[in-house]
Formats: structure tokens, C-alpha cells, sequence
């Protein structure tokens, strides 16, 4: 019988079976997808392994304290002690394992970075950059430590003994199996493909959502480990970014440029040209606050040409000029009132809310509040914001946004063995979940995110080495 079977061959997955299979544990990987390479967020992702904005090498004091800045104190103090403490062990193991790691600047601070570095250019550069040749090393390697990858192998079901996790059930190349393991290791990411479950805890509009994303996420470790009474937690949340509402049908504007930066430096109206949110909550928040309201396709924003030339160039890939340049929306008008026809409003409602903001930001008495502002789900503490400008510079300007969600945040609850939590929060047997499965971490009021790639290694280490090779019976 195998020691573990992990579900999905991402970063975590192929992770953990690399780090199981080094102990000698007999290992096996189900990748649903056919294709070589298995197409996954991790494979196109940009490379960055930074942990709460910091570099995974930092003492762990410094790294428990950006995860509390970066989630506003939600993660799980256990589970933020097992990343802080994995991550720098994490990057010598990914060294170790075939990853090139250089460091560079990114948004004012240095980063480790996968090499060969993706280009920031529309569609998915991700052919022969570094994380994807991380994942062809790390497959090659679990094949020479004797573990074993099927693809087109869809795991379908857990399978049970007494309460314990016994294996699963797949359809391998269109055949139904029972693959028997004492350990099951839930690796296959988040939910954010899959429209019924955006419906039921996202979004009232699931198509209103930009896929920022692979669409391979469809959640179906979290609903397998549900089906046995597994305990879900912040299923209301996710990682995305704002987006030019044209890239929902332009993939010129798919999945660059964002615009968090220059919607902390606007006003954020809806349709009816009224401000409903704070502008300096950062994109992702945004993102997720106009994927939960009652028209997430009603939203613009306003700003003046000295917004455009600060925070309309403030992204690695720049509103200013990549919007216009490939396609997307931009209203320019010499006057308030024309740009108010322009967005279908009457000329006195959007002239009292840019009159209203431009007075509470001296004053600060603006309803909603605004405040300093953060950018990419960085703690409110950091110097990395966005400052918040009048709006009084013709010309002016307005663009309409939408939400893009790259992942979910939430998920199956785990401890810091990675091992799923039943209901009655005791450990469920033989069940781990990693990366984008695992909850507990991210998500909660404010959105807090802490990367992606650095989830995946620190939750894939530790799920790997808690499987045990086991001796035969005599």
C-alpha cells in the first residue's frame, strides 16, 4: 500500500511528495489535467516567494510580524509560527531541488524571485521561466526518488476506516480506481474556477468576476475533504486584483494591467456616482468588497490628470499607458460635467461627489472614510501606499473596473501539522491540505494575503514530512 497519495501536482503537491519520497515513503501524485506540462496558478505565476511582503530569510520575529500586518492579526498564530519558522529552511530545500533563485527590487523592496523572470506582458508567458522549469525539476525528481505522477487522474472521493482517511477514489484515464494510502494530501488549490461555489460564498455574479487565473482551481480536494465532515473556514475570500472591466472580453488587458494603485489614488464611484467603499483599503480588499456588492459591474473610477501621471504609473505593468494603449477604457473630458455625460450620470450628482471627497480629504470628515491607503494587501502600518489626492486637475478622467480573482484564500481548516480539522476542530486521520486547500491563514476582514509560493513550499515541507514510510506486515 502506498504511503501517501497527494491530489494535484502544483508547487505544494509536487512539494510534499518530493519531500515524503526523500524519507523513502512510497508516493504517488494524481494530476488531473492530461497535458505535459499540467498547466497551474504556480506554473505561470510571476516567481515571487516573498512571505508577507518580507524575504522567507528574514528571522522569524520579523516574518510573524508582516503575516499579523498583512492579515490585520486574522492568521491563525500557530499556523503563522509554521510559516515563519518553514520559510527560510524552505528556500535552501527549493535550491536544493533544482530552483534557480536570484534576488530582485520589486515594488521598493528586494525579493527572491524564480529565474528565468516572466515578463509582465499580456496572456501566460510561463514557457521555460522559473517557475516553470521548478516544476518540470521537481516532477523529474520525485520520478528518480521512486515516486510515481499519473496524469488525467481526477481524484473523485476520500475513502474512510473508521474514521481515519484510507485513500480515495479516482478516474485514471476514464477508469474508476480505489487507491488505498495512509495518508491522503489535498494539493489540487483553490475554488476559483468553479462558479457554484463563487455563487454560494463570493459573488452574486460569478461571470462578473475577472479569471485571472488558470481555471483548474475547482475545488475539488475542499469539497471531497467537506463530504467527510471537514471544517471550512473564510470561504468568503480571495486574492485578485482590480482590473479594467474591458478585460473581461479583451485578452490584451488579461492579467496586466491592474489597477489597485491608481484606484487608491481615485474615487471609487458606483453606478449611481456615489462613493461606497475606501479607496485606500487596497486592491484585493476592493476587489473582494465589489465582488460581494449587489452589481460588481458598476463601479468607476474618477480622477484628474495629476492622479494619471502619479499613481496612474505606479504598478510593474502601468495603467499609464498600457490601459488606453491595449484597448481598455478611458474617459477624458476638459470638464466635470462632460465627463459626467460621458459616464451616463447627471453632471450635479458627480460634481457634488468629487466636491464632497475633495473637502473631506482636507477636512477629514469623509463618509465613507478614507484613509492613508495600502497597496496589494500590505499591512496598513507600511510605507507602501498610495496617497490619496483631490480630484481638481482638468483634464479628468474615469474608467470602469472589475474584479479579477487570481485565487481563493480560504478553505479546509488545518493545525500546524497541516492536518485537517474536523467540525469538532480534531485532527481528521490520515487528511492533510496544503497551499490554496488549507484556510486558517489568509483571508478575514481585511483580505489579508501572504503568498501564494511561499504557502505552497512551507505547507507542502510540512505535509511531507509528516508521512511515514510504512513496513510491510511479516
Amino acid at each position: 500500500m502506498l504511503d501517501a497519495v497527494i491530489v494535484g501536482a502544483g508547487l505544494a503537491g509536487l512539494v510534499a511528495a518530493n519531500r515524503a519520497a526523500e524519507a523513502g515513503a512510497r508516493v504517488l501524485v494524481l494530476e488531473k489535467s492530461p497535458d505535459t506540462p499540467n498547466i497551474n496558478n504556480s506554473r505561470v505565476a510571476t516567481g515571487a516567494l516573498n512571505l508577507a511582503h518580507h524575504s522567507p530569510d528574514e528571522p522569524v520575529a520579523s516574518l510573524l510580524a508582516a503575516i499579523a500586518a498583512d492579515t490585520e492579526g486574522h492568521a491563525d498564530p500557530a499556523l503563522a509560527a509554521m510559516l515563519a519558522e518553514t520559510a527560510g529552511r524552505g528556500l535552501g530545500w527549493l535550491a536544493e531541488n533544482g530552483a534557480c533563485l536570484i534576488r530582485r527590487e520589486v515594488q521598493d523592496k528586494l525579493s527572491w524571485m524564480l529565474s528565468p523572470l516572466r515578463s509582465f506582458e499580456p496572456g501566460l508567458d510561463w514557457a521555460g521561466r522559473g517557475a516553470d522549469v521548478l516544476l518540470d525539476n521537481l516532477a523529474a525528481n520525485l520520478l528518480r526518488r521512486g515516486g510515481e505522477l499519473r496524469r488525467h487522474a481526477k481524484a473523485t472521493g476520500l475513502i474512510t476506516d473508521g474514521g481515519a482517511v484510507a485513500g480515495l477514489t479516482a478516474v485514471v484515464d476514464g477508469a474508476v480506481q480505489e487507491i488505498l494510502a495512509g495518508s491522503v494530501i489535498l494539493a489540487d488549490g483553490g475554488f476559483q474556477a468553479n462558479r457554484d461555489l463563487l455563487r454560494q460564498h463570493i459573488t452574486r455574479d460569478p461571470d462578473a468576476l475577472l479569471q485571472r487565473n488558470t481555471e483548474t482551481g475547482t475545488g475539488d480536494g475542499i469539497l471531497m475533504a467537506a463530504a467527510i465532515g471537514a471544517r471550512l473556514v473564510d470561504m468568503d475570500r480571495f486574492y485578485g486584483h482590480l482590473q479594467p472591466r474591458a478585460a473581461l472580453h479583451n485578452a490584451n488587458l488579461w492579467p496586466y494591467p491592474t489597477l489597485d494603485s491608481l484606484t487608491g489614488g481615485s474615487i471609487l464611484i458606483d453606478r449611481a456616482g456615489q462613493r461606497r467603499f475606501d479607496e485606500g483599503a487596497g486592491g484585493i480588499l476592493l476587489s473582494n468588497l465589489i465582488a460581494a456588492s449587489d452589481d460588481p459591474l458598476g463601479f468607476s473610477i474618477v480622477f484628474d490628470e495629476a492622479i494619471w501621471t502619479t499613481a496612474g504609473r505606479d504598478e510593474l505593468v502601468p495603467a499609464n499607458p498600457r490601459l488606453e494603449g491595449a484597448g481598455g477604457t478611458l474617459f477624458r473630458a476638459a470638464s466635470l460635467d462632460e465627463l459626467a455625460a460621458k459616464l451616463d450620470l447627471p453632471a450635479a450628482v458627480l460634481k457634488q461627489t468629487v466636491e464632497t471627497y475633495n473637502r473631506g480629504l482636507h477636512t477629514g470628515a469623509l463618509t465613507p472614510p478614507r484613509t492613508p491607503g495600502r497597496r496589494f494587501g500590505v499591512g496598513r502600518d507600511s510605507p507602501h501606499r498610495t496617497p490619496a489626492r483631490p480630484v481638481e486637475t482638468a483634464p479628468f478622467y474615469a474608467a470602469p473596473l472589475c474584479a479579477g480573482i487570481t485565487v481563493t484564500t480560504g478553505g479546509l481548516l488545518i493545525d500546524a501539522a497541516t492536518r485537517v480539522l474536523a467540525k469538532s476542530d480534531q485532527p481528521i486521520p490520515g487528511l492533510y491540505a496544503i497551499g490554496s486547500n488549507a484556510g486558517g491563514i489568509e483571508g478575514g476582514p481585511a483580505a489579508g494575503y501572504i503568498g501564494g509560493l511561499a504557502k505552497a513550499i512551507c505547507t507542502g515541507l510540512i505535509a511531507g514530512e509528516q508521512v511515514r514510510r510504512r513496513t510491510p506486515a511479516c
